[in-house]
């Protein structure tokens, strides 16, 4: 693969995350609203550990009315980048994810927002400084892959550290769990502990191991297809919808530093 495929492709899934993701706040405003329960009066507290001049920046940009049109403008810069390329907007879309994030006191759904700013870092990098050296672009593809290898990485080192992964009691609890979609599916998971501890392995291996993608592009097009089969099963089970397109957005990078 082409740096120039491997960066298009990028830029191209990122911006349907985003889209997604802008969409999702879109739909619970309500809960950030000024009756919302996360309503800008009750955080707004917390910020005061910032100077005056910056809490009332803060106030103005995070404040509900305000807030919306941030969610607008992202939006539209999200959904323009599928056809056009711009440093400006990809910066924009760095700039509003922290300080969603920030509205929220952290990452509103976890690693796929942590993930979508290390690509749009990479992105709003490789945007405003490729045409002076083609290293630039290199290193972003760099910095992406190896974020995403050390995401699966270390995410299988705790596993296998538990005692409550190796024996399939974790996944058993996740499935059994009422807070999560339950089936016949879930139900033959929790109920068996052979094969909860199968796929407990499984994961951990492929967690682990997920580095050796790096080795060639047929490893990684496999690495790739467990992957993505991995995040659908936990979109299906757990509603982790985010984390397909935002880990999916890596993957170009992956594939193309695999070939090198």
């Amino acid at each position: 693969m082409e740096i120039s495929t491997a960066l298009y492709l990028t830029k191209q899934i990122i911006s349907y995350a985003i889209i997604l993701q802008t969409i999702e706040l879109f739909q619970i405003r309500k809960s950030f609203s000024d009756q919302g329960v996360w309503r800008w009066e009750n955080l707004k507290v917390e910020f005061e550990i910032f100077s005056k001049l910056t809490q009332k920046i803060l106030a103005f940009t995070l404040k509900y009315e305000n807030f919306l049109v941030l969610l607008s403008l992202r939006l539209v810069a999200a959904i323009y980048l599928i056809f056009y390329s711009n440093a400006f907007l990809f910066l924009y879309l760095l700039i509003s994810t922290l300080l969603i994030s920030l509205r929220w006191r952290g990452t509103f759904n976890g690693g796929s927002d942590y993930m979508t700013i290390i690509v749009l870092s990479a992105l709003t990098f490789d945007s405003f400084f490729s045409t002076a050296s083609d290293k630039v672009s290199l290193a972003a593809m760099w910095y992406i892959t190896i974020q995403i290898c050390s995401s699966y990485f270390i995410s299988g080192v705790v596993k296998i550290r538990r005692s409550n992964w190796r024996n399939g009691a974790a996944l058993r609890g996740f499935m059994s769990s009422t807070i999560y979609k339950y089936n016949a599916v879930s139900k033959l998971i929790s109920d068996n502990k052979i094969i909860s501890i199968i796929l407990s392995w499984a994961i951990i291996i492929f967690e682990v191991g997920f580095v050796l993608a790096l080795l060639n592009p047929l490893l990684c097009v496999g690495f790739i297809m467990f992957a993505l089969a991995f995040h659908l099963a936990n979109f299906y089970f757990f509603g982790l919808n985010r984390f397909i397109f935002a880990w999916l957005a890596c993957y170009p990078a992956l594939l193309f530093c695999s070939g090198l």
